[in-house]
C-alpha cells in the first residue's frame, strides 16, 4: 500500500517499457512464432497431405491442421477479446482502482488486430474451410444444383432436404447460416472490434500526453451503448465458427460460455504480464498487492460465472433431451474425452475455487502467478475439449483424445499464434506508458485499498 503517495512521486511521463530489457523473451516469442509460421503454411496449404500413385489424398493433413488452427486461434482470440471486455467494463463503471493496470488490457485487447490476419486461413483457404464447417460444402453443392436447375440456392437446398432429412435444420437455418452472410459477420466482428479498443487506446494515449479530461469522458461515453455490441460480435463469432462445425447442434448459454472462458483468460494473462514488468523494475510504485488483491476476486469472481454457465449449459441440454442438442454431451462424456470432461469439472472450477479464496494468497504475487497458470492450462484444456472432438464427423479421429500425427499440428498451431500474439504483444506494452499516467484517477488507483 502507498498511502503517503502523492502524484509528484511518480513518473511524469510514466514508465515506458524497454525493449532492449526483454529482448531475450522478445526473440525466443519470435523465433517460435515465426518457425511455426513456415510449418503452418505447409499444412495450412496441404504440402503435408499423403497422396496415393493417382494423386488421391490418403492422409488429410491439411484437414487434421484445420482444426489445431481453430483451437488455437480461439484460445488466444478469447483472451484477446477478455481484454477488450475488462478495458470497456473499467470505463464504463468509471472503475478508480483499475487505473494503475488499465494499460495492460488496452495493450492486450490490441491484439485483435493480429487475430485478425491470424483468422485469414478460414475463409481463404478452401481445403480449410471446407473441413472444418461441412454446412458451407452442403451450401456449395446446392448453389451448383441452383445454378444448373436455374433456381435459388435455397430453393435447391430444400429440394436436397426432400431426399436427405438430416438437411432440413440446415434449410431452417438458411436466413442466418449462409455463405454471404457468414463472410459479411466475420467482416464486421472484427471491425467491430479493432474499432472500439483502437478508440480506446489511442485516447488513452493522447491523455498520457494532453492531460485533458475529455479523454476519459469520452471514452466512458463511448463504451456504455457498444458493450452490448461487444457481446454480439463475441457471441456470434463463436456461433459461426466454433458452434456450426456441427451445424445441426445449438445451444443457448454458448455465448455467455465463451465470454466467460475469455474473460477469465485475460485476467490471469494480464496478472503474469503485470507480474513480468515489474521484475523488470516497472510498476514498483503504482501497483502494490491490492491490485493483486482485486485483480484475483474478479479472476475468483469468473470463474464461480463460467461453472455457473458451464453447469447450467449441461442441465438444460441434459433436461430438455433434444437429440441434437445431446449429441454435444454425449461425444465429449464417453471415450477418453470423459477424463477431460472431469478435469474441468475439478480442475477448472473446484481447483481454482479453493485456490482464490484466501485473501492472503491473492495478495502474494508468487502465488497468484502459480494460479494464474494453471487457469491458463485450464483454458487450454476447456479450448481442446471445445473444438478437437470436432474432427470426428468430418475425419473420422475425432473419438482419439490424441490422434496419432494430428496432435502434432495442435502443438504447431498453437505455439505459431502464441508466439506472434506475444511477441506483439510486448512490442505494444513498450510503444508507451506502462500505465495512463495523467488519468484524473490515477492517485486513487496508486492508494486502493480493500
Amino acid at each position: 500500500m502507498h498511502h503517503s503517495l502523492t502524484l509528484d512521486d511518480l513518473p511524469r511521463d510514466g514508465e515506458k517499457l524497454d525493449l532492449a530489457k526483454i529482448s531475450k523473451l522478445n526473440g525466443v516469442l519470435l523465433l517460435v512464432g515465426g518457425i511455426g509460421a513456415i510449418i503452418s503454411l505447409i499444412y495450412l496449404f496441404g504440402f503435408a497431405n499423403t497422396k496415393d500413385e493417382a494423386g488421391h489424398v490418403v492422409v488429410n493433413r491439411q484437414g487434421e491442421f484445420a482444426y489445431s488452427w481453430l483451437f488455437a486461434f480461439f484460445f488466444f482470440f478469447t483472451i484477446t477479446c477478455g481484454g477488450i471486455f475488462w478495458t470497456m467494463l473499467q470505463h464504463i463503471s468509471n472503475s478508480g482502482w483499475s487505473v494503475a493496470v488499465r494499460r495492460l488490457f488496452e495493450n492486450l485487447g490490441g491484439g485483435v488486430k493480429w487475430m485478425a490476419v491470424l483468422a485469414l486461413p478460414f475463409p481463404l483457404i478452401p481445403g480449410v474451410r471446407d473441413s472444418l464447417w461441412e454446412w458451407y460444402v452442403i451450401h456449395k453443392e446446392a448453389a451448383h444444383h441452383a445454378h444448373e436447375a436455374g433456381t435459388s440456392t435455397k430453393e435447391a437446398l430444400h429440394h436436397m432436404a426432400e431426399s436427405n432429412h438430416h438437411l432440413h435444420i440446415l434449410y431452417g437455418k438458411y436466413g442466418y447460416l449462409n455463405t454471404t452472410f457468414w463472410y459479411i459477420r466475420a467482416f464486421l466482428y472484427f471491425a467491430f472490434l479493432i474499432g472500439i479498443i483502437g478508440l480506446l487506446r489511442k485516447w488513452s494515449i493522447q491523455q498520457d500526453k494532453d492531460g485533458d479530461f475529455k479523454h476519459t469522458f469520452r471514452s466512458r461515453a463511448l463504451c456504455a451503448f457498444p458493450l452490448l455490441f461487444f457481446a454480439l460480435a463475441v457471441t456470434f463469432s463463436a456461433v459461426d465458427w466454433v458452434m456450426s462445425m456441427d451445424y445441426t447442434w445449438f445451444s443457448t448459454m454458448w455465448g455467455v460460455y465463451i465470454f466467460a472462458g475469455g474473460a477469465w483468460g485475460a485476467m490471469a494473462t494480464s496478472i503474469l504480464a503485470l507480474t513480468y514488468v515489474r521484475r523488470n523494475g516497472y510498476l514498483q510504485k503504482v501497483v502494490s498487492g491490492e491490485h493483486y488483491h482485486l485483480m484475483g476476486k474478479l479472476l475468483l469472481a469468473f470463474t464461480i460465472f463460467w461453472a455457473y454457465i458451464a453447469f447450467s449449459q449441461y442441465f438444460l441440454i441434459w433436461y430438455a433431451n433434444v437429440t441434437e442438442e445431446t449429441r454435444f454431451f454425449l461425444l465429449r462424456n464417453t471415450g477418453p474425452w470423459w477424463y477431460l470432461s472431469n478435469i474441468l469439472v475439478w480442475g477448472h472450477f473446484v481447483a481454482t475455487f479453493v485456490l482464490l479464496l484466501s485473501a492472503g494468497r491473492k495478495k502474494k504475487t508468487l502465488s497468484m502467478n502459480w494460479v494464474c497458470a494453471w487457469v491458463l492450462v485450464m483454458h487450454l484444456v476447456d479450448w481442446y475439449w471445445l473444438v478437437i472432438p470436432e474432427r470426428a464427423p468430418s475425419l473420422t479421429k475425432g473419438e482419439l483424445l490424441l490422434s496419432p500425427g494430428a496432435w502434432v499440428g495442435d502443438v504447431i498451431a498453437f505455439l505459431t499464434i502464441g508466439g506472434l500474439v506475444g511477441w506483439a504483444y510486448l512490442r505494444r506494452l513498450a510503444k508507451a506508458s506502462l500505465y495512463p499516467c495523467r488519468d484524473p484517477r490515477l492517485l486513487e488507483s496508486v492508494i486502493a485499498t480493500n
